[in-house]
């Protein structure tokens, strides 16, 4: 049954995900010829440890049926869940990587996506991180099939998170990857950590600011599923290093401070902004070829 034919203000369970991946809810859907809008709206695992919360989730994609649209949102809610929870779910593998290449057919076709988040909360355990706004887009591919891909995040907050005083309050990332290696990645998101797809993102822009302090870089990314097999190199820029170096060490993070000593040491400078040439490979992080004390 199409979710376009539910609505009301009762919370509705839907069932495009597989048995033990994940429960869909919301209070009201409203089909539209650019998507689907859905008002309170709310994705959890079956257990209900680990969830989102959306006042409004808007979806804008191709005309492929209703049925495809709402089974293309709620994967793509299920991936900023799991990807901000760091929790994988073997169950929704085989179903999440079937809408990545319906995606990844849409957009060599040249149609492209438009997703919006408002006033939503992640919940993994007692950790909590709220989202006054998230935007994804993914555009057309271009003649090579490489789809050019952003994610805004505004309003962040946290609560019972590790190290809550050194993450941003926004963040923004500009990057472009090949659309025959989406289905893997969202399997890997979403479903088997362990499996390691190689995808290759080509990152134009990457900035996250807290206050004064801000990080904007540029480069090159090996994404999987597993944190240890990815790779990235590129240039990096901290502006007011010494506030950042100052919050590590109110959270405590002796390694992370001593590290930022040893990368302001190894930096260029210029008024407020340090900047370096970075690698990051088997976890660990080379600045202008010195290897960081992370661990």
């Amino acid at each position: 049954m199409s979710l376009g034919t539910v609505s009301g203000i009762a919370a509705t369970a839907c069932a495009a995900p597989p048995a033990g991946c994940a429960i869909v809810r919301h209070a009201a859907v409203q089909d539209t010829p650019q998507g689907v809008v859905y008002d309170g709206f709310a994705i959890s695992t079956p257990d209900g440890g680990t969830r989102l919360n959306a006042a409004q989730y808007v979806f804008h994609g191709p005309a492929t049926g209703a049925d495809a649209r709402h089974d293309q949102a709620e994967a793509a809610a299920l991936l900023l869940v799991s990807a901000m929870s760091g929790r994988h779910n073997p169950a929704c593998s085989n179903w999440l990587a079937a809408q990545g290449q319906q995606v990844s057919a849409a957009l060599k076709a040249g149609h492209g996506y438009d997703l919006t988040w408002q006033n939503a909360t992640i919940v993994h355990g007692m950790a909590q991180v709220g989202v006054g706004t998230v935007r994804y887009q993914m555009q057309p591919t271009n003649p090579e099939h490489v789809s050019s891909v952003s994610l805004t995040m505004n309003e962040l907050s946290y609560r019972n998170v590790a190290n809550q005083g050194l993450l941003p309050s926004s963040a923004r990332a500009v990057f472009s990857l090949p659309a025959n290696e989406l289905p893997a990645l969202m399997d890997a998101i979403g479903g088997r950590s362990t499996s390691s797809p190689a995808v290759h993102a080509t990152i134009s822009s990457l900035e996250a600011s807290q206050g004064a302090i801000r990080l904007q870089g540029h480069g090159q990314a090996t994404l999987t599923g597993n944190v240890g097999n990815t790779s990235a190199s590129g240039h990096l820029e901290i502006t007011n290093l010494e506030a950042l170096i100052e919050k590590a060490r109110n959270e405590k993070q002796i390694k992370l401070a001593a590290a930022l000593v040893v990368a302001r040491l190894v930096s260029h400078r210029s008024g407020e902004q340090n900047t370096w040439d970075t690698n990051w490979e088997g976890g660990v992080l080379t600045v202008n070829g010195f290897p960081l004390p992370l661990r």
